[in-house]
């Protein structure tokens, strides 16, 4: 695919709220965040690992309705919009992931609203770190349940909606527990069943493993 390749330093912006996208953007290496300020608060919104295409829903709407930003270093592709669209057109296979991934990309939004509005701290953080050691293992990224997160205590704050103090105490909680180590924008899962247990953790909801399109037959004539 024609495309341009770009890095972005930590907290740099790779779209702003209002933006009009005429690309979209892969993530080759790094973190970027979908964020959005409410009262006066930052909210990340989403989370996306290399792989993920996070404004994919550009190619359908005019506006970003949140900005979208680098957590660390990140290294950012932007294909034109004019070539997947032109591309879509000829392949259903490439359609059929796309409509996927946008649908997988909502099961996470649905998941995320459900952490903030009905666990508690622990569970909260603790689901965070189930969740992107999943993620992160499906794209070779997760080692000996190790991996790397360049978050600050901030970022992770704004993801689980809690304040800098309530996830420090939370994060040391999960060390005297003996469940994670997080250290030098490292993460350490010592007991993910453990783990997932306390975050109430069930990978279904990311179709890890459902990536097959389904095949078609069609109906019978007299079937209309």
């Amino acid at each position: 695919m024609p495309n341009s390749v770009r890095t972005f330093a930590d907290d740099e912006h790779v779209w702003r709220e209002g933006d009009r996208a005429f690309h979209c953007a892969i993530v080759m290496s790094g973190f970027l965040v979908g964020q959005k300020i409410v009262g006066g608060r930052n909210q990340i919104l989403s989370v996306h690992v290399p792989g993920d295409m996070p404004d994919l829903h550009m190619l359908h709407l005019l506006h970003m309705d949140h900005d979208l930003c680098s957590a660390g270093p990140s290294t950012i592709a932007f294909v034109p919009h004019t070539f997947l669209n032109h591309l879509l057109v000829d392949s259903p296979t490439l359609t059929h992931a796309f409509w996927r991934k946008t649908l997988v990309d909502a099961a996470i939004c649905r998941q995320a609203v459900a952490n903030l509005g009905s666990r508690d701290a622990l569970a909260r953080v603790a689901h965070f770190f189930c969740e992107l050691a999943a993620r992160l293992e499906v794209v070779g990224l997760l080692h000996e349940d190790q991996f790397r997160l360049p978050f600050t205590q901030q970022n992770l704050a704004d993801v689980c909606g809690l304040s800098t103090v309530h996830i420090n105490r939370t994060v040391q909680e999960l060390r005297r527990c003996g469940l994670i180590e997080w250290k030098a924008g490292v993460v350490t899962l010592f007991h993910r069943d453990e783990l997932a247990c306390v975050a109430d953790f069930t990978p279904e909801y990311l179709h890890l493993s459902e990536g097959k399109r389904p095949e078609i037959h069609p109906l019978p004539v007299d079937a209309f």
